[in-house]
């Protein structure tokens, strides 16, 4: 895979266990450091490189270190971005101009590129050289230059209030990560109409039946007990089209679970007790309400 190709594949991978990465976030090297770019952050920089410039183990710099949180690992970060050709020093794709930012999942994908950004604040400017090892595929034979501005992240998890739980709803416990497990009532039957509980509740931006968010969820089979849906699994939170149920993730959620969401804040965590739709089968659903685009 050639440099261009290493933001593309970073919304796809595995799960991993937030704040416990800056250990393995890439050091600075003699080739990161060697990465100059000028101008305001979150505008187009000038980017001046020598060239060739190659290295057999990635790295990264800081060039500019933002005073917002850091970022980990599981959260979906807002960048803009330029990857350059460290053999030719030419520009192979930039996200500047497009008049959008673009939201990368940390912790997926290129693995090199997630730990070239995890632990810097938000508001930082990073040089990452990845070595043609680390950019995957067979057909790098140069290193890929990044330089990515670090513009917003989303939480990791849903962090509202608690809330008093509701009787006769599925049991929910938290991992660490803030993964659920669900476990279905042992009496009633499957749902035969949409019920809905918050168990924490946010104080973020509401969401809107036109809203883009970002989702982290859950759905557990009434029946059968396995899970049928997960973003946890997937690595990566989900970033979801309330109004279309277009996801990131490519999962068919369904219209009627995705409804219940409309008029939560960001930081929440909801329970909805869904019946059959189509071809999902009755389900427990637990979603974290992470942010809205």
């Amino acid at each position: 895979m050639g440099a261009a190709g290493l933001v593309a594949v970073a919304l796809t991978g595995c799960s991993t266990d937030p704040n416990t990465d800056c250990g393995t976030a890439l050091p600075s090297g003699k080739a990161s450091q060697l990465v100059e770019a000028t101008g305001k952050i979150g505008s187009k920089p000038k980017i001046t490189i020598p060239t060739p410039l190659d290295t057999t183990k990635s790295e990264r710099s800081i060039l500019t270190e933002g005073t917002g949180e850091q970022v980990h690992k599981g959260q979906v970060v807002e960048i803009q971005y330029t990857i350059l050709d460290g053999k030719t020093g030419q520009v192979q794709q930039t996200s500047y101009g497009s008049g959008d930012t673009y939201p990368l999942a940390l912790g997926s994908g290129n693995a090199a590129l997630s730990k070239g950004l995890q632990c810097a604040p938000v508001g930082s400017r990073v040089a990452v050289v990845i070595s043609p090892k680390d950019a995957g595929g067979t057909g790098a034979s140069s290193s890929g230059v990044l330089v990515v501005d670090i513009l917003k992240a989303y939480l990791s998890k849903a962090d509202g209030a608690v809330r008093p739980s509701v009787s006769g709803f599925p049991t929910v416990v938290l991992a660490p990560t803030g993964q659920p497990g669900i476990t279905i009532p042992s009496s009633g039957g499957a749902p035969k109409k949409l019920r809905t509980e918050e168990l924490k509740a946010g104080d973020g931006a509401t969401v809107k039946k036109d809203s883009i968010a970002i989702l982290q969820y859950t759905a557990v089979g009434w029946e059968n007990k396995n899970v049928v849906f997960s973003s946890w699994q997937s690595g990566s939170p989900d970033i979801v089209s309330i109004g279309t149920g277009q996801s990131q993730l490519n999962q068919a959620l369904p219209q009627s679970v995705l409804g219940q969401l409309v008029g939560k804040k960001v930081g929440s965590q909801v329970v909805v007790e869904a019946p059959a739709e189509g071809q999902v089968p009755a389900a427990a659903w637990v979603v974290d309400i992470l942010g809205v685009r």
